[in-house]
């Protein structure tokens, strides 16, 4: 474990504001990642003035080199709360607004035409669906473009907005569009501008990127690489941090304050971390010792021991992140993992992320720690699994492979697998065998995390392609290529 110094600048011999020697707390951290079987962890705290960052096991597990404190980390889902900031920005310069009906040109026909508003798309109640498989394997770069090219064949005709929470993270793409239009400038120079404003160093394309990792069931791991992050996805997923990155970012969402001076009021800040939109109160992502109170912007807010925490997850592939913000103490943490631990089968809604940070936010709050009490009960579960029913025969499939086209969707093809005995469904990046279920119907399940992805052949040269559980099936047309 690396103990760092923070603003101080001083070599620290216990975390900030504690009493704890650094060996009692690399115990402990090494003790959780041990048995919930991750290969290395970083985590970043940030307490007022101080800061320290505390790292402990490999980026490789078949060599051993260890994971450091400048070890790169995908943000994926913790980038929402620093999009919401980037727009809160532009609503304090006057350039847009929280409750303006915005993007009414890229609405589909027969839409009702008020479009939808900045409050909408950051807190979930827009009514767009989530759209996976579209942030995963589309070839678009940016926001802008993908918006104008792509939203009128994917969204319904229901009206903008909603009384129900329903994550989407086309709607943040969206929102990321509403950026370019507000600024006349792309969005990897707002964010790039963002950035620099925190003074996160850019780490150039030979950064030290992490890998993912998953259990071999023999007591090893298999190496997931590196996550792939193309065409939309790269938005609001693509900005990189390591562990001492995150000692600024996590600064600037206590405080508003960047490198060289605040860049948000207190005001923006309140209305950041105001819950707008109820949430879920358990799901895959949501801390069970968290009580929820809603959906802010970027955020989940509800009450830790009765204070106010800030909570979000992030899921990049087998690498994993959580951010915990406790604005009432001037408290933030942050834990980055590299493999996809979910929950232990005994301790329901509990996972790696959430044991490590709130056991240090009790240590820094001054509570006794159960170090046993946050261990797993048996063998936690994974977030990747093997999907169920047998592979499809390439002969019961008759002319199905092929590429096949939609408008909003783009291309995807369906082509022999290298055994040649089933078939492989391919969209960008993502790729699933396509497999029968008792009754005969047509499936793939992709890492992309859509659930199951349903095919359906209507004829020859159609097919119809459910590209999650919350949007209907939608008709690809084969290519003239095929």
């Amino acid at each position: 474990m690396t103990l760092l110094p923070g603003s101080r600048q001083t070599r620290a011999a216990a975390l900030p504001r504690t009493g704890r020697p650094a060996e009692d707390l690399a115990g402990e951290l090494a003790a959780l990642r041990t048995a919930w079987r991750v290969p290395g962890v970083a985590v970043t705290v940030v307490h007022g003035d101080d800061a320290a960052v505390l790292v402990d096991g490999t980026r490789d597990p078949a060599t051993g080199a260890p994971l450091t404190a400048r070890t790169l980390f995908p943000l994926g889902s913790l980038t929402k709360s620093l999009i919401a900031a980037l727009l809160a920005r532009l609503v304090e310069q006057g350039l847009t607004g929280w409750e303006t009906g915005q993007l009414t040109d890229v609405l589909p026909h027969g839409a009702p035409r008020a479009g939808y508003t900045l409050t909408q798309l950051l807190t979930h109640s827009s009514g767009l669906p989530s759209y996976d498989m579209l942030l995963a394997g589309c070839a678009d770069t940016a926001p802008g473009e993908a918006a104008r090219g792509r939203l009128p064949h994917l969204v319904t005709v229901r009206p903008p907005g909603g009384d129900r929470f329903s994550y989407s993270d086309l709607a943040y793409v969206l929102a990321c569009h509403l950026a370019e239009e507000a600024t006349g400038r792309p969005w990897h120079r707002l964010t790039g501008d963002l950035l620099a404003d925190l003074g996160v160093r850019d780490p150039g394309p030979a950064g030290d990127a992490a890998r993912g990792y998953e259990p071999d069931g023999n007591g090893g791991f298999t190496d997931a690489g590196t996550p792939p992050l193309s065409g939309l996805s790269t938005a609001i997923s693509g900005i990189r941090a390591s562990a001492e990155d995150m000692v600024a970012l996590l600064r600037f969402h206590l405080s508003g304050h960047g490198a060289r001076g605040r860049l948000l009021g207190a005001p923006v800040l309140e209305h950041l971390r105001t819950p707008r939109m109820p949430a879920p109160t358990t799901s895959a992502n949501h801390p069970a010792c968290v009580a929820a109170d809603g959906y802010g912007y970027g955020w989940l807010v509800g009450r830790y021991h009765g204070e106010r925490a800030l909570v979000h997850s992030s899921s990049v592939g087998a690498l994993r992140g959580m951010t915990v913000v406790l604005p009432g103490r001037d408290l933030a943490v942050n834990v980055f993992c590299n493999t996809g631990v979910r929950h232990s089968p005994g301790r329901a809604h509990c996972c790696f992320r959430c044991a490590v940070a709130f056991c240090l936010i009790d240590v820094l709050s001054g509570r006794e720690t159960d170090t046993v009490r946050r261990l797993p009960v048996g063998e936690p579960e994974r977030m990747a699994g093997v999907a169920p029913g047998p592979a499809a025969d390439l002969d019961s499939l008759a002319t199905l492979p092929g590429t096949y086209h939609h408008p909003g969707f783009g291309d995807l093809r369906i082509v022999p697998d290298a055994s040649g005995a089933g078939a492989v469904f391919r969209y960008g990046p993502v790729a699933g065998p396509v497999r029968r279920t008792a009754r005969g119907a047509l499936f793939t399940t992709c890492p992309a995390d859509p659930g199951p992805v349903a095919l359906t052949p209507l004829d020859p040269d159609r097919v119809a392609v459910r590209m999650e559980r919350s949007v209907p099936a939608f008709e690809f047309t084969r290519t003239a290529a095929s």
